[in-house]
């Protein structure tokens, strides 16, 4: 089925784009969440419109970007999780509590802009990899602390 979308689906397509995908994906997945809507000879037209409001919300982005890395230069996050007296964590540190962490610090950072291959398991310094735009990647320290145990 030829689909125009009409928002960015990492590894799939961005807005605007026509793109021919499987008959199930589109009625099941695409269409219901109004992520995408039939190509019709109409909607083409559309999709012209669609890409020019992609290139500027890109652009707006790519701003909204550089200065949050600006912001991140030197920065630290601190996160206190339980964890043994090896430095194991319990459990581990993911995404959303990152996200959260610079939160508290005043930065606007997504989850999803976070680029963890595994969650953080042990206590200590990390560094992660931030993909705030697909032109700008740039790092920052996790600190993780374990919580004091009380007996």
């Amino acid at each position: 089925m030829r689909v125009i979308f009409l928002d960015n689906i990492k590894g799939v397509a961005q807005i605007g784009d026509i793109k021919n995908v499987a008959d199930g994906y589109a009625r099941n997945f695409l269409l219901p969440q109004k992520l995408a809507q039939t190509a019709t000879a109409a909607a083409v037209f559309q999709a012209e419109a669609l890409k020019k409001k992609r290139v500027e919300i890109d652009i707006k982005s790519k701003d909204e970007a550089l200065a949050l890395v600006s912001q991140l230069e030197g920065a630290t996050l601190e996160i206190a999780a339980d964890a043994n007296e090896e430095g194991h964590l319990y459990g581990s540190v993911n995404e959303k509590m990152i996200a959260e962490a610079a939160h508290a610090k005043g930065l606007n950072l997504k989850p999803e802009q976070i680029n963890l291959p595994q969650h953080l398991k042990t206590v200590g310094e990390h560094e992660v990899e931030l993909d705030l735009h697909p032109e700008i990647k740039t790092k920052i320290k996790v600190l993780i602390s374990a919580i004091a145990q009380k007996d």
